[in-house]
């Protein structure tokens, strides 16, 4: 079957490199200039990371697997992380259960019930029974004042914004079972990252794609998805040389954001209504390149509502330097409102807008420390996922014969992430293999 995928991220790539594999005739649409997506990566000098922080865990058995196959094994490296929390001025280590119940600023009782309830969710099998209730309010149930008030609050606000009271409680559920399947006999948190990138996988999956005749169309955007007796016929497309084309297709696979899709076909008023009600938040993104680091550890969550940033991730606090000329590679990272003042700053205001609040976490940080930076915003980084939300989840196969949806708002309950993007693709191509028979007969 001809098959159109629109997106070469994460998502798009395996599902074509799946297809393709398979025997048939793949086309990848990608609007940007480049594949790869949230996972994509920046050159610096002798050098290049994501353009957002990365790393595996694990449990990440999809993504893993796709390593796996493809040969490309010996590109996973596994680190032990070190984390922390930012919170009443000071950082206080989070790395392990011991620190947890070190942890001064709750008091000891607490402590004790915030290990105990990290334990009962990790045993929890069944999630659909959290799905009625908000993290917010399921944590503000078990935890005490102070506890919610300093730890989790902080962290919800930082990560849903004006949202952080709507979310529910399963997503909170699978951070819990990622987290704590990540660690060894010891307690350590172990990560992975791959020793070139994600680019590497990333052009491979091409390389895989282009080698089973495939083609990967950069620059080119789809401008309407064309259907006869409720069946895809066709796509309308821009070209990279901007001329306008229809191409014929029996499949089309979307890998773009609900209110992206709902203008590219009308579907049933309901589903449409559906699709635009689905909310994202924005990330902004920093990479800064410094001469000295900021703290020691790898992930710093800052648990200060004021603070305008959500977290402070020190790359080569996991891996090390030398891979990177010795300097230091920290991310600062944000989720926000398509509102908010930061998604209209460049990055000289951004960075004046940080820097005291760096300084409060280290104060011999100044804007001399900065050797490089990179600044990215970008656009649908996190659905938001209220209570409920599988009764009314979009299914991956839409109501029109060779019509599929897959973008992160269907990764659930866990969060969106390569590993689920990957996971994505998988599924979407056995609902495709399912569904094959169907189209042969019609």
């Amino acid at each position: 079957m001809k098959i159109c995928i629109i997106g070469a991220g994460i998502t798009g790539l395996t599902t074509g490199y799946k297809l393709s594999k398979l025997g048939h005739e793949v086309e990848i649409f990608e609007s940007a200039s480049f594949s790869g997506g949230q996972a994509s990566t920046i050159n610096f000098e002798n050098f290049e990371i994501e353009k957002a922080y990365h790393h595996l865990f694990v449990t990440d058995k999809a993504i893993l697997g796709l390593y796996k196959e493809l040969d490309l094994e010996d590109e996973l490296e596994w680190y032990k992380s070190k984390v922390a929390t930012f919170a009443e001025k000071k950082i206080w280590s989070t790395t392990s259960p011991i620190d947890l119940l070190k942890l001064p600023i709750i008091p000891l009782k607490d402590r004790i019930n915030l290990a105990l309830i990290s334990l009962r969710l990790k045993l929890i099998k069944n999630w659909k029974k959290l799905e009625s209730i908000s993290a917010y309010q399921w944590l503000s149930k078990h935890v005490s004042d102070r506890t919610f008030e300093i730890i989790f609050e902080p962290l919800l606000r930082g990560k849903f914004g004006r949202y952080y009271k709507d979310i529910c409680m399963p997503w909170f559920w699978a951070k819990i079972q990622t987290r704590v399947s990540s660690r060894n006999k010891k307690f350590d948190e172990i990560l992975c990252y791959p020793k070139n990138s994600f680019s590497l996988l990333i052009n491979k999956l091409e390389t895989e794609i282009q080698n089973q005749g495939g083609l990967i169309k950069h620059n080119h955007l789809i401008t309407s998805i064309n259907t006869q007796d409720n069946k895809v016929s066709s796509v309308s497309y821009i070209s990279d040389n901007k001329t306008k084309h229809i191409k014929n297709f029996d499949i089309v696979v979307s890998t773009a954001p609900y209110s992206i899709l709902s203008r590219l076909i009308t579907l049933e008023k309901s589903l449409t209504e559906k699709m635009n009600k689905v909310q994202y938040m924005s990330a902004v993104v920093m990479i800064l390149i410094l001469k000295n680091p900021i703290s020691k550890y790898y992930w710093l969550s800052i648990a200060d509502k004021d603070f305008p940033f959500l977290g402070i991730i020190e790359h080569t606090n996991l891996l090390p330097k030398e891979k990177y000329n010795n300097n230091n590679i920290v991310y600062i990272t944000n989720y926000v409102e398509e509102d908010n003042e930061l998604l209209n700053m460049n990055y000289e205001e951004v960075i004046e807008k940080y820097t005291p609040f760096i300084k409060s976490i280290n104060n011999t940080f100044s804007k001399n420390e900065i050797i490089d930076y990179k600044f990215n915003k970008i656009n649908y980084a996190q659905p938001i996922i209220p209570i409920n939300y599988s009764s009314y989840r979009i299914p991956i196969k839409l109501p029109v014969l060779g019509l599929y949806s897959a973008n992160t708002a269907q990764i659930y309950p866990e969060d969106r992430g390569t590993n689920y993007s990957v996971d994505l693709g998988q599924k979407v191509t056995n609902i495709i293999l399912e569904d094959e028979n169907g189209f042969i007969k019609r």
